[in-house]
């Protein structure tokens, strides 16, 4: 399964859009009529996140839900609970209607995640940073307990980055682990850890110091280990990622890019030239082959991109009939 990442851009044509409400916004309203913006926000982004889940499932893709529907939750000085927004039932009702929506499909027919920003790291050496993490974290638990029933597993993942590599390696895995047994269950059961382009935290290191410890799957993202390889070749790192999830009993969700946007080898380019078929054509291994994986699809231009992976695949797989029936 290919899986849609956070927008639609041929939704968005159409109106259907995530709104933000920044602070800045939010303190120039008296709190009663900015508390009223903020919940029309919200309800309108869970209203936008619907009509992408059922546009995606249209197409056979799953979809990474935004993270950004509901603005000032976790922020302090804002003071903000779903409780104390005037439309809290309207919301309510509609987490409901997505309920119903997603009820309808096993995981393996409609896989949905998240992503939470970069600042989420829950490893950092400033307290405060890993109290907000936490924090976060919970939010996003909550949100997908209330879009799916019995969500609370891996294969409705948060999938996060280590996003701290200063320092001694094993020491920051410790810090890692003793912050991640302060987690709510909601977020420890969901929790999966993707590989970075740059820095320490390759898949070996992942696998080594963190699943090996705790069991938290790994996330093979494939431009991160083209950019920031570690220890394993490419065949290797995705056989051992594979297995990580395949320990709970779940399908993977790995993520499939291509770099070199603006000269970047990191930078997402707009379309792909090749395909998560084309790859594990490559790379797959005794362990993987045959074995089910689904991919978030990060290339800017979303659902284009997404569609146009599927043609690809789809041509090379007729191409490759053509071929075995002319033998």
């Amino acid at each position: 399964m290919y899986n849609l990442c956070c927008i639609s851009l041929s939704l968005k044509k159409q109106g259907f859009n995530h709104r933000a409400f920044r602070f800045t916004q939010f303190e120039k309203h008296e709190r009663t009529d900015a508390l009223e913006i903020l919940g029309d926000r919200a309800l309108e982004n869970l209203e936008t996140t619907l009509h992408t889940m059922k546009y995606a499932k249209s197409n056979n893709w799953g979809y990474r839900i935004s993270s950004t529907l509901f603005p000032l939750f976790n922020l302090d000085k804002a003071k903000v609970g779903l409780e104390d927004l005037p439309n809290a039932t309207l919301i309510d009702d509609k987490f409901a209607e997505i309920r119903a929506f997603t009820k309808q499909y096993a995981p393996t027919q409609f896989r949905l995640s998240f992503h939470p920003d970069h600042f989420n790291v829950l490893c950092s050496a400033n307290p405060e940073v890993v109290r907000r993490t936490i924090n976060e974290l919970d939010h996003h638990a909550w949100l997908m307990d209330n879009m799916v029933e019995h969500s609370d597993n891996y294969w409705y993942p948060l999938n996060i980055h280590m996003s701290r590599s200063s320092g001694d390696p094993e020491t920051i895995a410790r810090e890692f682990i003793q912050n991640y047994e302060r987690l709510p269950e909601r977020v420890r059961c969901r929790l999966v850890l993707e590989n970075e382009d740059k820095g320490l935290w390759t898949p070996d290191r992942l696998y080594n110091l963190i699943y090996k410890e705790i069991g938290v799957p790994i996330t093979y993202d494939n431009l991160h280990h083209k950019c920031n390889p570690g220890d394993w070749s490419t065949s290797e790192a995705f056989e051992r990622c594979y297995e990580t999830w395949h320990a709970h009993g779940c399908c993977p969700l790995f993520h499939y890019s291509e770099g070199g946007a603006n000269g970047n080898p990191r930078a997402h380019t707009d379309f792909g030239t090749s395909t998560p078929y084309h790859f594990r054509k490559q790379h797959d291994t005794s362990v993987t082959r045959n074995q089910p994986i689904d991919w978030d699809i990060e290339l800017k231009q979303k659902d284009y991109a997404v569609q146009a992976l599927v043609d690809m695949k789809n041509k090379a797989r007729r191409r490759e009939t053509l071929v075995t029936s002319n033998k």
